[in-house]
């Protein structure tokens, strides 16, 4: 029996254990929290990852965990090693009402496990776990020195893998299972800023508008709560935008009103494919607010110059590359907040960036575009675009398992999504899904096609057998 052969048999005897073992990884729920000592991003990740933990010394691995903030798992020899590497935190789930099963339950209905974090990405990093135990029996001649990463914070900081560098030696070679077959050779730069504009609450009509958690989500629902007297011009204005692709409701509350916006969820790396309900929010608050109100200001600023598009136009930041695919940019978080004493309306973004352009040029572009409104313009984080040549030996190498496994000819893709390969040195995304299969990470009913997750089990496990060569 070849290798494969033998890799293959394994992950098909061990394939029931894995699912269930995924399901009780995603019934911790590991949405980022408070910290508490010991527990850096909350008690429900430090549980998370504890029980990923025990699970990699059930199949026996010898397991690390650093402080909470990362851990993994490990077998083999050498001064060098290979990475695997995923996380099991997740963006929060939203409205029950919305899914099919119990977000957190692992359901498998026609094929498909249908929860948070099953695609994104528990599913994948703990089938790798398995792949590597595949790997370790199926091949008993194998020695090099392999490692699965678990982290804790990649969708709210990347804390985790920063922590992790400052304690450990960065892998030869890594790949982490949280992008698209095939390889992954670039991904776009993220850089999350902010607008926002000091008012005074005594000369506005608006007394809150919030929406969104995340700013790496398009979100569900916007809304305001508006001073009475505006109740029938409200009703007027929805009624004058004509048909939208989003959704509002009007409710009388406290003797104020209420004005819900609801849009379609979806990942900011694409948020063409959602509809976001705090552009459209703007657009009718631009229509309902006066001149004289302390927030007219920025409310035309949202609705006319930020706009409904996501391409950046607007803030004439539009980049195009055909190789790589186009800049987009999500308004994930409206707020009002006090900082020093003052009291302020921002809206944070999120935006996606080829090659082609840089954060030098975003910073000058959107503060410069800021001034003209005056409103102020924050920068917060920002991580570089990634990018290796389709002929690197990372490249090449995980190329080859996938043409060898799928028999398909799909070619090396770039991605909008960031993953750990941004801050991981020798690290690319590679799997867990294909181009076609849409499971809608961050978004409701999100599922992973299990025989797709099996598939990706014989390439993790093959994949790292190349890599060692």
């Amino acid at each position: 029996m070849s290798e494969r052969q033998s890799i293959e048999s394994y992950i098909d005897q061990h394939f029931s254990e894995t699912l269930k073992d995924i399901q009780k990884i995603i019934q911790i729920k590991t949405v980022k929290e408070e910290s508490t000592p010991g527990a850096p991003f909350g008690l429900g990740l430090k549980k998370g990852l504890e029980e990923t933990l025990e699970i990699g010394k059930k199949l026996g691995f010898k397991t690390v965990n650093l402080d909470n903030y990362v851990g993994y798992a490990e077998f083999g020899e050498g001064d060098e090693y290979i990475g695997i590497l995923g996380h099991i935190d997740v963006v929060p789930e939203g409205d029950h009402l919305k899914w099919d099963v119990n977000p957190y339950s692992g359901e498998i209905k026609d094929k498909f496990m249908i929860s948070r974090g099953a695609l994104d990405n528990k599913g994948p990093i703990i089938s790798a776990l398995y792949a590597m135990k595949a790997l370790k029996e199926s091949v008993p001649n194998f020695k090099k020195r392999v490692r699965i990463i678990f982290g804790t914070n990649e969708e709210s900081g990347d804390e985790d893998m920063k922590y992790y560098l400052s304690k450990e030696q960065p892998p030869k070679y890594a790949f982490t299972p949280d992008g698209q077959f095939p390889v992954v050779f670039s991904e776009k730069g993220i850089y999350t800023f902010s607008y926002g504009i000091k008012f005074d609450k005594k000369e506005t009509s608006i007394l809150d508008i919030e929406g969104g958690t995340k700013s790496n989500v398009v979100p569900e629902i916007a809304k305001v709560i508006l001073k009475k007297e505006l109740y029938s011009k409200v009703l007027e204005e929805i009624e004058n935008l004509g048909e939208t692709p989003s959704e509002f409701e009007v409710l009388k509350r406290d003797g104020n009103i209420e004005v819900i916006c609801k849009g379609i969820p979806a990942h900011a790396s694409s948020p063409q494919r959602g509809v976001n309900p705090i552009n459209w929010l703007f657009k009718l608050l631009n229509r309902v607010i006066s001149k004289n109100d302390s927030m007219k200001k920025f409310i035309e600023f949202m609705s006319e110059v930020v706009g409904i598009t996501t391409d950046g136009s607007g803030l004439e930041i539009k980049t195009i590359n055909d190789e790589t695919g186009d800049l987009t940019i999500s308004c994930g978080i409206v707020k009002i907040s006090t900082e020093n004493d003052d009291i302020l309306v921002k809206a944070k973004f999120n935006i996606r960036y080829p090659v082609n352009t840089s954060e030098k040029n975003l910073d000058e572009k959107l503060n410069e575009t800021g001034k003209k409104s005056d409103v102020i313009f924050f920068k917060e984080n920002h991580n570089a675009p990634l990018y290796f040549p389709k002929d690197s030996p990372l490249v090449k190498k995980l190329q080859k398992v996938f043409k060898d496994v799928t028999k398909r000819e799909d070619q090396p893709v770039a991605l909008g999504g960031g993953t750990y390969a941004k801050l991981m040195p020798n690290t690319v995304a590679f799997g867990p899904n294909f181009k076609e299969f849409k499971g809608n990470p961050h978004g409701f009913n999100e599922k992973m096609d299990i025989e797709m997750l099996k598939q990706g089990m014989i390439m993790y496990a093959l994949g790292v057998l190349e890599l060692s060569k």
